[in-house]
């Protein structure tokens, strides 16, 4: 079992600060008496660690430029020390429930190591997040604070202190954090609006059950991820791992190799042991994101592992038992993919024991939009710290209502983190996006929704009209009198 040290890099603190008056200025030179030197230089070998891992939560150029410089004069200065960035994207650095999910997922992919969490670096609601999963996760897991050597007895070199993780003497911050968490299963980023409370209703009775699957289908941006980490947070897998991956941003080989895991020396470049994605969230979930790019060869390796509950690390000849609810989405039309013999029907079987479908912001009408509009602007208003709501005026609005959002609700949050950058009190038509500003109404009214499926349906028929009927539910007149009034003119019986 290897001893891993994880810890935030400390924008300031691990870099010289330079005072002038009241402003304060990272001078961007390391500082050799700061936090992750500290650690390096007085407890690396008691501590007998074998690797850190350093925490990088903003992915910005120069965040990334002086986290590199940290590594890179640690090397110098402790040349036999394993050290490893990691990004770790975090879009609100006080948010604690957002900073939870994304450090359970890391150390689910460690809980075969040793972990030692130095925890003085970071936000206050980083530490917090590190005191819930220390209460969470247990074993093999050990948090820790430096204690400055002017603190000291002795006055000599700093002292490590290991953090009690009784719950009876946890910080009252921690625990109110602790129930704030639980108490909140369904994300507060999103709405639930007319449109979707049937959906989540059916994610409910999914999450009831221990190990049903689901296959979600939406467009890109419709909160196919949201639904799925939904069904996690209010089913009885909610206090283990949530996983997700998007396939089509691997290779096969790699691919592979994220979701089995891979043995040491097994391919060039595998210089150490991994554990896959589905090891890693035994209990837990696994989501497969745009499943439906997977090639055949994979869908064959993903279908026995969905079959036999056993996967197998490359380069290993050992089976390991797997316990995880499987959920997956797909932007395709996956069942005229299995006509076309592009994806495997026995895979898709397997994958959609149960089927959710999220609507396109454009097919959920004006009102939904205008309520949309209303909720990113009170979220990106507490996002951004702000006092007050972005006024809108009446025209911009009236654009913003109107617009086709063809990357549906994430397009539209994405908007407002736009207007809450460059916007002081209002949002006005010049400060739409072009394609918002000069673009025609084409949100779809339920008469706009109706025709279009009436006519999805006719041409899926190839225009027989009993055959459509039928399939609508209709009376052949009716049908008739419909296509009439859309200006179709020639069918048939």
């Amino acid at each position: 079992m290897n001893k891993i040290l994880v810890s935030w890099y400390a924008y300031n603190n691990d870099f010289m600060i330079e005072q002038r008056g009241n402003q304060k200025r990272n001078m961007g030179f390391v500082n050799e008496e700061g936090p992750t030197f500290t650690v390096h230089k007085y407890f690396w070998t008691s501590s007998k660690f074998e690797k850190h891992i350093i925490l990088n939560s903003n992915l910005s150029k120069e965040d990334k430029g002086k986290i590199n410089l940290l590594k890179t004069e640690l090397n110098k200065n402790f040349k036999d020390h394993s050290i490893e960035i990691k990004d770790v994207a975090i879009t609100d650095p006080i948010n604690v429930s957002e900073i939870f999910e994304k450090l359970q997922s890391l150390l689910a992919e460690l809980t075969d190591n040793e972990i030692e969490i130095f925890i003085s670096p970071g936000t206050p609601a980083m530490q917090t997040a590190w005191y819930l999963l220390g209460t969470h996760f247990k074993k093999n897991i050990t948090l820790f604070q430096i204690r400055a050597k002017e603190f000291t007895k002795e006055k000599v070199k700093p002292e490590k202190i290991v953090v009690s993780l009784d719950s009876s003497v946890l910080p009252t911050n921690i625990v109110v954090a602790q129930k704030t968490i639980e108490k909140d299963k369904t994300s507060k980023d999103i709405l639930l609006t007319e449109s979707l409370e049937p959906i989540y209703e059916r994610a409910k009775m999914i999450a009831r059950t221990n190990d049903v699957g689901c296959l979600i289908l939406g467009e890109n941006g419709t909160g196919k991820e949201n639904l799925a980490q939904f069904i996690h947070n209010n089913s009885n897998r909610s206090d283990k791992p949530f996983i997700a991956v998007n396939c089509a941003a691997f290779s096969d080989d790699l691919l592979r190799s994220e979701l089995f895991g891979h043995e040491k020396g097994s391919f060039t470049g595998a210089d150490s042991k991994k554990i896959g994605v589905f090891e890693a969230a035994n209990g837990g979930t696994v989501f497969l994101d745009e499943i439906g790019d997977i090639s055949p060869k994979m869908q064959v390796s993903l279908l026995r592992v969905l079959q036999s509950k056993k996967v197998q690390p490359v380069g290993s000849t050992k089976e390991i038992d797997i316990n995880v609810r499987v959920l997956a989405a797909t932007n395709k039309d996956i069942e005229t993919m299995c006509e076309e013999d592009k994806f495997r029907t026995d895979l898709f079987y397997r994958l959609a024991v149960t089927e959710l479908k999220l609507p396109a912001l454009r097919e959920r009408g004006k009102k939904e939009v205008i309520a949309l509009i209303n909720h990113f602007n009170k979220l990106l208003s507490n996002r951004f710290q702000k006092n007050d709501l972005l006024k809108i005026s009446k025209e911009a609005l009236e654009r913003l209502s109107a617009y086709g959002y063809k990357g549906n609700v994430r397009e539209l949050e994405n908007m407002f983190i736009h207007f809450y950058t460059f916007c002081d009190k209002e949002i006005n038509v010049p400060d739409l996006p072009k394609r918002v500003s000069e673009s025609k109404s084409i949100t779809l009214t339920l008469a706009d929704n109706e025709k279009q499926h009436v006519l999805k349906v006719f041409n899926l028929n190839k225009g027989n009209i009993l055959a459509t009927s039928k399939s609508l539910d209709v009376h052949r007149d009716t049908l008739k009198r419909k296509l009439q009034e859309y200006g179709v003119r020639e069918s048939k019986e």
